[in-house]
């Protein structure tokens, strides 16, 4: 066990407790909501479940973390399993009974959920393919795991005033909202890092403020303290809706926030925080170079090692799919899970050969198209706080759109969220909805928000602005009737939108008038 599952599991008395009442009722959701968000856990509709979420930074998840879940899941029945925006694996609808055990299991097994939910540090995000991508500038491993070392010793030693949010990008892939986040450290070509601060999705998300240029990389721990000195000690803890990062800049003024913030990480450095000799991504498995016709199998930058992309539509294998997935890798020496940002998962660190079996295994079970991957949260029938069904409208979505077979790129990747709260990301999205009520004759109605024109890409960040509200049972149809429309242009979404901003906008407009 790291020490981390040790120190960490010697708290697990208190949870214990807390669920014990919430489970017998004895306990308000709100108040078990105030203990069990730090552990990892959030009481689910109904108030008869739980939800656990697992935290591996980067999204990296070794064999034998999986071969635990793999007996987890089957232990337990667990009857759900979803990839999460923000690189988790979580578990859901876990019962009083099985609570306790569950917990200690994952935790004997180096799993950890502390700090994976309530005002903590969460989970760190990248890629996804931190070490393994051909195109990466440089292994940023061993920096990112420094950073989550540094992170994981403040919880329970810091108060924060909400949850704080630290992303990794090794390349120009932005999937891992590394802009977009209450810290973000931007590789570069020569081997350092750019940072920003105070990003965030959400209520006023907000693209974050530069704070430095081209940082020696064995500074990175700095950065993260005056992040954390900067948000704790001026946040307005007595208001929570403004107490995230991305709220300073306009409170103390850009001018004032970068002096402040920058002063800190001069007085980090009189510390002894330096990374050095940091331990990147590891890997003594080989096998021999092939040229493979399979566009789920990609090479890594190790010779002769290959992944293979999976996408379970909504994030959402089944766990009968989670366990025959990991009973076919387990033979496979060094085999990793790779958990990306869009909910899309890669098997990592395989030869050739075991890249095709896997490949084989995966094709159909997983998204076609780009637009087969959008990503949506669990939603309102499974969280206590959503408002809308999101994992419903992607299943609607995707049933009306299959009778059409349209080509790859006819339709975007959709983000869709199931409340502002953006655990879809859906203003990261060229189309995105958010969990939204429309007044007809007066009375409350099933809608979302339609949100259009973001965009994730590194150096292109742009969130995306509502433009209508949209009665739930018409956009399965508004998708049909846009991909028609794309697709009798003989071309794609991202290129036709270009030159008929009016033609989508005249679409839009019909059904936000629908009712």
């Amino acid at each position: 066990m790291s020490k981390w599952t040790v120190l960490f599991k010697q708290d697990l008395p208190t949870f214990f407790d807390a669920a014990d009442k919430f489970y017998k009722q004895e306990m308000k959701p709100n108040d078990y909501k105030a203990i069990s968000g730090g552990f990892g856990n959030y009481g689910e509709r109904g108030a008869k479940s739980t939800m656990i979420r697992c935290r591996f930074s980067g999204g990296v998840i070794n064999k034998n973390q999986l071969l635990a879940f793999r007996e987890v899941i089957k232990t337990y029945h667990v009857p759900m399993v979803h990839f999460t925006t923000c690189q988790c694996l979580q578990l859901h609808h876990i019962t009083g009974d099985i609570i306790e055990p569950l917990m200690n299991e994952l935790y004997d097994n180096n799993i950890l959920t502390r700090g994976a939910g309530s005002d903590n540090p969460r989970n760190i995000t990248s890629s996804g393919l931190i070490g393994i991508e051909k195109d990466e500038y440089f292994d940023v491993t061993g920096y990112m795991n420094a950073v989550s070392e540094y992170l994981l010793g403040t919880i329970g030693t810091v108060k924060y005033p909400r949850k704080m949010k630290v992303s990794f990008s090794s390349s120009n892939d932005g999937s891992g909202h590394t802009r977009i986040r209450d810290l973000g450290y931007l590789a570069n070509t020569d081997g350092t890092f750019d940072v920003y601060t105070a990003g965030g999705l959400g209520p006023n998300p907000k693209i974050g403020v530069k704070v430095a240029d081209h940082i020696d990389p064995k500074d990175v721990v700095y950065y993260a303290e005056a992040m954390v000195r900067i948000f704790t000690e001026h946040s307005d803890y007595k208001t929570r809706a403004s107490n995230r990062s991305r709220y300073l800049p306009v409170k103390l003024g850009l001018e004032e926030y970068l002096r402040i913030y920058n002063e800190y990480v001069e007085e980090a450095k009189k510390k002894d925080l330096d990374v050095i000799n940091p331990i990147g991504n590891i890997i003594e498995k080989t096998g021999p170079v092939e040229i493979i016709n399979n566009w789920r199998i990609k090479p890594q930058k190790q010779p002769g090692l290959y992944y293979v992309e999976y996408h379970p539509i909504g994030g959402t294998p089944t766990p009968e799919e989670f366990i025959e997935l990991v009973d076919l890798v387990e033979p496979f020496e060094g085999v990793e899970l790779r958990l990306a940002a869009e909910e899309t998962a890669y098997i990592a660190n395989l030869t050739a050969e075991e890249a095709k079996t896997v490949a084989a295994f995966v094709d159909n079970r997983s998204a076609q198209t780009t637009f087969e991957k959008s990503v949506s949260c669990v939603g309102a029938t499974v969280c206590q706080i959503g408002v809308r069904d999101s994992h419903g409208l992607l299943e609607a979505i995707l049933a009306a759109a299959k009778p059409h077979h349209f080509e790859e790129g006819v339709l975007p990747r959709l983000y869709i969220s199931g409340c502002h709260n953006s655990c879809g990301t859906h203003e990261t999205a060229s189309i995105g909805f958010q969990g939204a009520a429309k007044l007809v004759d007066k009375k409350p109605v099933d809608a979302f928000a339609l949100f259009v024109g973001g965009n994730e890409a590194f150096g292109s960040e742009k969130l995306g602005e509502q433009v209508a509200v949209i009665e739930t049972r018409f956009i399965p149809e508004f998708i049909v009737e846009l991909g028609t429309t794309v697709r009798n242009a003989n071309t794609t979404f991202d290129d036709w939108i270009q030159g008929n901003q009016d033609v989508f906008n005249a679409l839009v407009k019909q059904y936000d008038e629908k009712i």
